[in-house]
């Protein structure tokens, strides 16, 4: 992922502090009371509208990457926070939203996604800004994400062009195999056969969203091909990126000379856990399934901690927890152990109350209250769409 998941701004740490004393006083939003609680789908769509009002472009399909703007922001939002976007959009829309009751979310994120489609490439692919901005670097991990996005949409609205578009990001995403570091995908298409470039390396995050998608595309096809593509990169990241401690995963391996970069994100656990419960559901075989319930508690002990507001996830990209939460969900539909998400729910219902900000609404990047973070990025609140629209997915609000 780019340098975004490293770095917290010097804006951003000097405003937390004016802040914190504001942590036990609601922020209250239209239709929001003391007596009446808003659900999972009205706080899905009421944080869409706000991102929307703080981070739309007028007369554009796209949206800006940080508000207030950010040093080094690029004109239009990066690939991975506006497929974000479109993930949000499409969620709204399965909850029974159309473009007349979503202010047209939808359609316009579709067209927006549309430009980031470079197919002056071969394979084609995504890549990380517009192509109205130039030929731009495109990124495996990106295409991953984006795939899955569009096969969630595909689901939905059942227009075959998306299915098309996922088999599309599978195909560029396989492009980037190889035999080093025993196999993996690279980050970058951009870093291949360049031993001397620092992000050359094969990342988990690239290759077990990639393996996502692909036993995705096998659960609508029934292609031997995605499965076993599924397969064998759940098989690499297991074996390379998993700590045989903890559990949880790796971030990447430096294909020169093999070492490790031992940062840990929710994401790659989440991703994981979908995969595993995604092969169950596959094959049967209870070794996934047992891989999947492992995977789920040691990302619950590595990824929460006790504060005084209760057990909360870690301060840190709300996007990345939200793909936990994915894992979470695959999961629960075969234990129904509903621990995991219980917890979760918590922190986005105390989040809503408690760490936002006054007139933007933009939530702190730490659920408790206690930091503000990267508040001005994009990622840190589409991230929010997404876990409360799946909460009420999974609750069946009407």
């Amino acid at each position: 992922m780019r340098s975004i998941i490293l770095v917290i701004a010097v804006a951003a740490v000097s405003l937390a502090g004016c802040y914190k004393e504001r942590e036990d006083v609601p922020v209250k939003v239209e239709g929001d009371t003391t007596t009446v609680e808003l659900t999972y789908k009205l706080k899905a769509r009421q944080a869409l509208d706000d991102i929307y009002k703080n981070y739309g472009i007028s007369g554009s399909n796209y949206v800006k990457e940080s508000f207030p703007a950010q040093p080094g922001d690029p004109k239009y939002a990066y690939l991975w926070p506006y497929s974000a976007m479109f993930t949000g959009a499409t969620l709204l829309k399965q909850l029974g939203y159309t473009d007349a009751t979503a202010q047209g979310y939808y359609t316009s994120t579709l067209a927006g996604m549309a430009g980031y489609l470079d197919a002056s490439r071969t394979p084609a692919a995504y890549q990380s800004v517009p192509v109205s901005e130039g030929l731009a670097d495109r990124f495996y991990d990106d295409n991953a994400i984006t795939g899955i996005d569009m096969l969630e949409a595909f689901k939905v609205t059942g227009d075959a062009q998306l299915l098309g578009n996922a088999k599309l990001c599978y195909t560029f995403c396989a492009s980037g195999e190889s035999p080093e570091a025993g196999g993996g995908l690279y980050w970058n298409e951009g870093v291949m056969g360049n031993p001397d470039d620092p992000n050359y390396i094969k990342a988990t995050n690239v290759t077990a969203l990639s393996a996502t998608l692909a036993l995705q595309l096998y659960q609508q096809e029934k292609n031997d091909t995605y499965l076993e593509s599924g397969k064998r990169w759940y098989n690499w990241v297991k074996q390379y990126m998993l700590d045989p401690v903890d559990k949880a995963f790796w971030n990447s391996i430096w294909i020169k000379d093999g070492s490790i970069n031992y940062a840990k994100w929710t994401y790659n656990s989440g991703a994981m856990i979908q995969n595993a419960a995604l092969l169950y559901k596959i094959t049967g075989e209870e070794a996934y399934l047992a891989d999947a319930k492992a995977w789920a508690q040691a990302s619950y002990n590595v990824f929460t901690r006790e504060v005084p507001q209760g057990r909360f996830f870690v301060p840190h990209d709300p996007w990345f927890t939200a793909v936990l939460l994915r894992g979470y969900l695959e999961l629960y539909e075969l234990d129904e152990n509903a621990t995991y998400i219980n917890t979760l729910v918590h922190n986005v219902d105390y989040a809503w109350q408690h760490a936002r900000l006054p007139e933007t609404f933009q939530f702190y990047e730490d659920w408790s209250g206690s930091d503000l973070g990267r508040y001005y990025s994009l990622l840190t609140h589409i991230g929010m769409v997404e876990i409360y629209a799946r909460i009420s997915i999974w609750k069946n609000e009407q």
